[in-house]
């Protein structure tokens, strides 16, 4: 269908006159003010040497735990909806460290992602991991945040050194007093730790007798000594732990995922476990205003531009 040239110019010329307006609009529009639900929440990555071990991928590539877990944070960080807030904690020994408490994710998503790109295994304080306690020692200190953050705690599950199942720390808290979910990471295949210097320098994998096999406290006692003669001598090697993950998520009230494909599977729990609250948000219309004006000024010089270059 073709359009005489009287035709072409008087639709150039109403398609220039509404770009103007929109343009216009853009530059002096006020935001509009809206209500929206936001969550708050704080991302806690297990730094500790067993999550440097490769058994999982970033676009077919294999990858640390840590790479891994740093990597679908910033995803997750990307699929949450504006108004929400994000911190950043790290877990070490037995204690969380906070880095940045919750922020809104949009406006400070630069922030957030380069504090998330310095975090490495040299930052840990301490060789040990006792996934448990610091689980419990998150929750007393997310209630001193206001208001009160859901935790999304990303470990393998590795405690060292190894806890009997009799002796894991208890729960002392009220089940479900803070909303989280325990995220495992790793894969199923007992693997070979990677070994680190203070600077973080690889220098070569944990032997077997560098490491407890064994519970401290139990391994002396007498009903066990047989137990433990016969038990595999594994605990150098690490894959996650998802029998303890599932367990400590069950004392505390979290929910479980296991190594989660998409950052949607992790935000759809976060939407349904948080405790959400209304915020005032100014909308601006202006990226959108401007982004119509650009299409209408392309819809009308390109067919110019394609007749010059016959």
């Amino acid at each position: 269908m073709t359009f005489s040239y009287k035709t072409r110019i008087l639709a150039s010329a109403i398609t220039m006159v509404i770009v103007l307006v929109l343009i216009i609009a853009a530059l002096f529009f006020p935001p509009i003010q809206r209500n929206i639900k936001v969550m708050d929440m704080l991302f806690v990555i297990d730094i500790t040497q067993s999550m440097n071990v490769q058994d999982v991928e970033i676009n077919n590539e294999q990858v640390s735990r840590l790479e891994w877990a740093k990597d679908f944070t910033r995803n997750t960080l990307l699929a949450l909806p504006c108004g929400s807030h994000a911190g950043l904690a790290v877990f070490s020994e037995s204690r969380s460290l906070i880095l940045i408490n919750p922020i809104e994710v949009c406006q400070n998503y630069h922030d957030l992602s380069q504090m998330l790109a310095k975090i490495d295994g040299p930052m840990a304080w301490e060789q040990s991991s006792e996934v448990s306690k610091a689980v419990y020692i998150v929750i007393k200190q997310a209630q001193l945040i206001t208001p009160e953050p859901t935790i999304i705690f990303i470990s393998d599950g590795h405690e060292s050194p190894p806890l009997h199942k009799s002796l894991y720390p208890k729960f002392t808290g009220k089940i479900g007093e803070i909303n989280g979910v325990l995220l495992g990471v790793g894969g199923d295949d007992l693997l070979a730790i990677p070994k680190r210097d203070a600077d973080g320098e690889p220098i070569g994998v944990w032997g077997i007798n560098e490491v407890l096999h064994q519970d401290v406290y139990i391994s002396s006692r007498g009903d066990f000594k047989e137990i433990n003669a016969r038990k595999a001598k594994t605990e150098h090697l690490s894959s996650q732990k998802k029998t303890q993950l599932q367990e400590l998520a069950n004392r505390v009230g979290f929910d479980y995922i296991s190594s989660p494909k998409n950052p949607k599977e992790l935000v759809t729990v976060i939407e349904q476990i948080s405790n959400t609250r209304d915020q005032q948000i100014n909308y601006n219309l202006s990226p959108w205003l401007a982004s119509i004006a650009l299409l209408l000024l392309i819809l009308v010089y390109l067919p110019k531009i394609r007749e010059h270059s016959k």
